[in-house]
C-alpha cells in the first residue's frame, strides 16, 4: 500500500490555518483503489487550491471522506468549495445545535434553553452551517466523529483509523465553553474588546519579546494550563492511521486536555503513541499554548541523550506566522523527542510512502533547524 499527505499552504500574511489531503491504496494501478481524505480546508481561496490538486496529482473528482475538525473558519471555511466542486462520500463533522438539550442540563440557569443555545450556536458557527446546508443538498452523509460511536475503522486491506479524540461526553464539555454560548459570550465580549484597547494603544509600538537560550538538553517550554486553549480547539478531532505499518497522528488545533483525550483512548486500545507514530501534525500550528513536556512525552517519547531522528512532524503555519507560528522552543520541543520538523510557510509539503508516484519539479523540503536562541 503506498500513501500521499500533501499539506498545502494557507494563509499569505500572519494567519495561518489547516488545508490537508491525504490518499492511500494502489497508487500506481487504477484510482478505483485508492481512497481519498480531506482534513480540513483552510479558506475559500485553499479549497479552491484543493480541488485543483487533488485532480492534478490524485487523477480524481472524488473524495472518499471530508473532515471538518473544529468550526473555526481557517479551518472549515474551504471545505464548502470542497464540497461544491467534487465527489464527496461522507462528511465527518460536529453539529454542536444538534447538543442543545444535553448541554443545557450542564447550566445552573433556568433562563438558558435548548432553542437558545440553538440559536445562538447557528449564528455564531456559519462556516460549518454551511457544510451542513450544502451535504444535506447533495445528498453526502454527515456523520458526527465521536470515539466512543467510531472509535476503530478499517478502510481497506491495511488501513485502519482511530479516532481518538473527542468523546461524545468530552464535545459537550467543551461545547459548554464555545465563545457563543451564554455565560461564556460576555466574557468574550468584554476580551474581545480589551484585545481591540490593548492594539490601538501598542499601534505603531513593536512588541519586545524576551529572548531565552537552550540547548538540545535545556527545555524551556512548560506546560500550558488547561484553558491555555479555547474550547473551540480542543474540540478538535484527532486521528490516527494506520496504512500499512505506518502511524500517522492529525491532531488539528488540540490543546493539553483534547491531547490527553486522545492519549488515553490510545492507551484503551493498546496503542502506544510513542513507539508506532511516524508522523505526527503539531497542533495548532505550533503554538506553544497547545503542547508542553508531559503530553509530549506520552505521545513522542521523552527526550532523547542525544540528536536522532526517527519521526516526521509537519506545520501548517503562514509565511508571516512566527514568531508564535511555530513557536521556536515548540519546534526544539520536537526535534528533542526525534521528530524532524518541516513548515509549509506559503509552501506545500509531502509526505509519501516510498513507493508513491514521483512527481516532477516537486523537491526535497528543509527541515527546520534546532534554535539556540528562543522566544520566552
Amino acid at each position: 500500500m503506498g500513501f500521499e499527505v500533501d499539506f498545502l499552504a494557507v494563509g499569505d500574511g500572519e494567519r495561518s490555518g489547516d488545508a490537508i489531503a491525504l490518499r492511500f491504496g494502489n497508487l500506481s494501478g487504477k484510482r478505483s483503489k485508492q481512497q481519498v481524505w480531506v482534513i480540513d480546508g483552510g479558506t475559500k481561496e485553499s479549497g479552491e487550491a484543493m480541488v485543483k490538486h487533488i485532480k492534478e496529482y490524485y487523477q480524481t473528482d472524488s473524495v472518499d471522506i471530508v473532515v471538518s475538525t473544529h468550526p473555526d473558519s481557517d479551518h472549515a471555511s474551504g471545505l464548502s468549495v470542497v464540497l461544491e466542486e467534487m465527489k464527496v462520500g461522507y462528511l465527518l463533522m460536529h453539529q454542536p445545535w444538534n447538543h442543545a438539550e444535553e448541554v443545557r442540563r450542564l447550566f445552573d440557569d433556568d433562563r438558558v434553553t435548548p432553542s437558545g443555545i440553538e440559536a445562538r450556536v447557528w449564528r455564531a458557527l456559519q462556516d460549518v452551517r454551511e457544510l451542513e446546508k450544502i451535504a444535506t443538498r447533495k445528498g453526502i452523509k454527515i456523520i458526527e466523529p465521536f470515539s466512543d460511536t467510531i472509535g476503530r475503522c478499517e478502510l481497506m486491506p491495511g488501513a485502519v483509523v482511530y479516532l481518538l479524540s473527542p468523546s461524545k461526553a468530552f464535545y459537550e464539555q467543551q461545547l459548554v465553553n464555545f465563545r457563543c454560548m451564554p455565560e461564556v459570550a460576555q466574557a468574550a465580549s468584554i476580551l474581545a474588546l480589551t484585545e481591540s484597547i490593548n492594539k490601538m494603544l501598542k499601534a505603531g509600538v513593536r512588541e519586545v519579546l524576551r529572548v531565552l537560550e537552550e540547548t538540545w538538553l535545556k527545555e524551556t517550554l512548560t506546560d500550558p494550563e488547561d484553558d491555555a486553549t479555547s474550547a473551540e480547539n480542543n474540540s478538535s478531532v484527532v486521528l490516527l492511521f494506520e496504512l500499512d505499518g505506518h502511524w500517522l497522528l492529525f491532531t488539528a488545533d488540540a490543546g493539553v486536555p483534547a491531547l490527553t483525550e486522545a492519549a488515553n483512548q490510545a492507551e484503551k486500545l493498546r496503542i502506544n503513541l510513542e513507539t508506532t507514530v511516524n508522523f505526527i501534525q503539531v497542533p495548532h500550528h505550533g503554538s506553544k499554548r497547545n503542547v508542553g513536556p508531559s503530553i509530549l512525552n506520552r505521545v513522542l517519547g521523552e527526550i532523547k541523550a542525544e540528536k536522532s531522528y526517527n519521526k516526521t512532524a509537519y506545520v501548517s503555519a503562514a509565511k508571516d506566522g512566527q514568531p508564535k507560528h511555530p513557536a521556536k522552543k515548540v519546534v526544539n520541543a520536537f526535534k528533542r523527542r526525534g521528530a524532524e520538523v518541516y513548515v509549509t510557510q506559503g509552501k506545500n509539503l509531502l509526505y509519501s510512502s516510498n513507493d508513491a508516484p514521483k512527481r516532477e519539479g516537486w523537491e526535497p523540503a528543509k527541515p527546520l533547524p534546532f534554535y539556540k536562541e528562543v522566544d520566552e
